[in-house]
């Protein structure tokens, strides 16, 4: 009988392993959904969540459109252009209904979520027998399963009413121990070992150092994964991830790969492309008026932004529908403007450089006057090596966009203590990130290590939420703010008044807040969030999607944070 190589062998255990998954589900946790044994369904579904988190490495890489349905976020999936709405269903919405209090229609609601549960694992137990695992598979899908907890999965990002993190936490790493065993690690093992001794010790969700254990065991424990990769000869595998292959770390410098953000090889950035996108940027040639230019709004002093409520248009006196977002950091996300309305940073360029209040261009006209401008044809046979040598309109909006896709550095105090340099954080700013990362859930929404709305470890898409931000920042009569946001584009009542996740990096640089500049200072935002949005305000917000409920942080804590954000200020 010819012997099965350590992938087979992981596969099977995992078979093993889904089989006791869906006993948990098909005897404890079904069980007790139909008995209405409350003491009995809260027990069952923790043993069956502890389980899915052992397994979470395997049925995340290998079954990402099951992974959604066991354990997506409780919201609505819709499908832009096909008019589909896909409702939610898993581990997430199940511990909303269990965490409520008990109506009938609400347990008969959760036994019909274990039936969807039950026919998502019978699917993932069928199609896992016919893949054909490979070792650089495996050791990619452990890697992202780190990336994973140290950005979602101790953040309460996907337990925020039961609050399992930590002890979730320990079972996804027992996941990978056991992996690991199966190539005779020790090592990492050891390492893995104390980090579930510290998790064990340190339960407390709203205490706990997340820092220390990001710092001393996941990023060691990773590299000590990579280092047995490498001893055992295995390649890295072509990751689903926008971050290069070879990282180990989120933190790393040039852990990114920003053209995985392009997702088209010849849109790929250069300097060359970059050199002629920043004298673009800079010039009120792209404007038919000729007075005005991309950095006309975006000053680099202020995080390429203007510092003003509201942009102002074209006309003098004129204002804009919104705040002008940071460019910093923009080329790593998925989707552009506060409606998320552009897919890429090349349609960015096209909407502003031909909106009518903002640009009032033309690509096709600023193409002619380039090419009979000094200076830049050099700089476009440098960028554009081909045998017109000249602009047009697409060259134009993929410059620019190369240039905004320049715009990480990655310099901050922060990146230096992740990378090493221990002395850069304050105990009040290390403090502020375990914060950040729990008790206020900062981190569930703007997800390091970009600190956006584009969740780690693929970084796949960008999200939108509904804050039920108000229109002026009174607190004791609040109003919604009237702007609709994603719903004036898309006709769904999800949508109403949603915005994207800004990133938070430079933060300091790009006051007033949010999409409308209703707020001056950060201590305004954290107030605004301390209360629980618009909705704990007061404010009728039926689809907001941050918790209404107060966070309960002290005027200290409130100071800690904002030191901490301070910290994500870049020094070059």
């Amino acid at each position: 009988m010819e012997k099965k190589t350590t992938a087979e062998r992981v596969r099977a255990d995992f078979d093993q392993q889904l089989t006791e998954f869906q006993s948990l589900v098909d005897q404890k946790l079904s069980h007790a959904a139909q008995n209405r044994d409350e003491k009995a369904i809260k027990q069952a579904f923790l043993l069956a969540r502890t389980k899915y988190k052992q397994l979470e490495y395997y049925i995340e890489y290998f079954f990402p459109s099951t992974a959604i349905m066991l354990n997506g976020a409780p919201i609505d999936e819709i499908e832009l252009g096909e008019n589909l709405i896909e409702n939610p269903t898993g581990f997430q919405v199940m511990e909303e209904i269990i965490y409520e209090s008990p109506t009938k229609e609400n347990r008969l609601e959760l036994l019909n979520e274990v039936k969807k549960m039950q026919l998502n694992l019978q699917r993932v137990s069928r199609f896992n027998a016919q893949y054909q695992l490979t070792d650089a598979q495996l050791f990619d899908a452990i890697r992202l399963e780190i990336f994973r907890i140290t950005s979602l999965g101790i953040t309460g990002f996907d337990t925020p009413n039961a609050l399992q993190s930590i002890p979730e936490t320990a079972a996804a790493l027992r996941g990978i121990e056991h992996v690991l065993e199966k190539y005779d690690e020790t090592s990492a093992n050891q390492t893995i070992s104390l980090a579930i001794a510290y998790l064990d010790k340190n339960h407390d969700f709203n205490t706990f150092d997340r820092l220390t254990f990001i710092t001393l065991y996941l990023d060691p424990i990773s590299k000590k994964i990579n280092a047995l990769r490498l001893k055992k000869k295995i390649a890295t595998a072509a990751s689903g991830s926008a971050l290069h292959d070879e990282a180990v770390s989120m933190f790393q410098p040039n852990a990114f790969n920003v053209n995985k953000f392009v997702g088209n090889s010849t849109l790929f950035i250069s300097d060359a492309k970059i050199a002629l996108g920043k004298a673009l940027f800079n010039d009120p040639v792209l404007s038919n008026s000729g007075n005005r230019s991309c950095a006309s709004c975006h000053h680099q002093s202020k995080a390429f932004t203007d510092g003003l409520v509201k942009a102002t248009g074209i006309k003098t006196g004129e204002a804009l529908l919104r705040n002008t977002p940071t460019l910093s950091y923009a080329g790593l996300q998925r989707g552009f403007f506060y409606d998320l309305k552009a897919g890429t940073l090349e349609d960015q360029a096209l909407d502003v450089v031909h909106h009518k209040q903002e640009m009032n261009g033309s690509l096709t006209q600023a193409a002619e006057r380039i090419n009979t401008a000094k200076g830049y044809q050099t700089l476009f046979q440098k960028a554009y090596p081909d045998k017109a040598g000249k602009a047009n309109p697409w060259k134009i909006q993929h410059a620019l966009a190369s240039y905004i896709r320049s715009l990480s550095p990655f310099s901050s105090r922060f990146d230096r203590y992740m990378q090493g340099d221990h002395k850069q954080l304050s105990a009040d700013e290390k403090k502020g990130f375990n914060l950040f990362m729990g008790k206020a859930k900062c981190g569930s929404c703007h997800f390091a290590p970009l600190f956006n709305g584009t969740p780690a470890p693929l970084f796949n898409k960008s999200e939108a939420e509904v804050l039920g931000v108000p229109a002026t920042a009174d607190t004791i009569k609040p109003q919604l703010d009237n702007d609709l946001g994603r719903y004036a584009l898309y006709n769904y009542p999800q949508y109403k008044h949603a915005f994207k996740t800004s990133t938070l990096r430079n933060i300091t640089k790009t006051a007033p807040y949010m999409h409308n500049g209703v707020y001056k200072t950060l201590e305004q935002v954290m107030d605004f969030y301390n209360r629980g949005g618009g909705a704990g305000m007061g404010i009728k917000v039926d689809n907001q999607t941050l918790s209404a409920d107060k966070l309960n942080l002290s005027k200290t804590e409130i100071k800690q944070i904002i030191a901490f954000l301070a910290t994500l200020e870049d020094l070059r």
